[in-house]
């Protein structure tokens, strides 16, 4: 994916994503005709958790990987910390699993110091995001 989208984009991949969950969900049942509705309830349950990992991959990495325009300082020396790559995490959600990508610093003088932003505190947690 991307680093950042815009609304549209990212609501255009949702659908995309959507569309896929539907078609899967037609593939099953045509597989399991005479599925009862339980069961197809609990296929529908199965892939809906796919589709809520990757709506809030789009969500939220698709807005922001926690690159800073200014370079955070290491706690220990002071100095500017260098962008190193993009590392990911994932998360295990109660709606579905979900890969979140992050930008990751490192202290160029060798302190040993590293930044993987969590991302900003939500308003209802008070907490990072992760």
């Amino acid at each position: 994916m991307g680093r950042q989208l815009s609304r549209a984009q990212r609501q255009e991949r949702f659908l995309q994503c959507a569309a896929a969950m539907f078609e899967q969900l037609e593939v099953w049942y045509d597989a399991h005709a005479e599925a009862s509705f339980g069961e197809i309830e609990a296929e529908a349950r199965r892939q809906r958790r796919v589709l809520m990992g990757a709506a809030l991959e789009l969500l939220i990495n698709g807005r922001s990987t926690g690159l800073q325009v200014e370079a955070p300082h290491c706690a220990q020396c002071g100095s500017a910390l260098c962008f190193h790559e993009y590392r990911r995490k994932t998360i295990r959600g109660l709606e579905g699993n979900s890969c979140l990508e992050r930008a990751y610093y490192v202290c160029p003088n060798g302190c040993g110091e590293t930044l993987f932003p969590p991302g900003p505190a939500t308003a209802l947690a008070g907490r990072p995001l992760e």
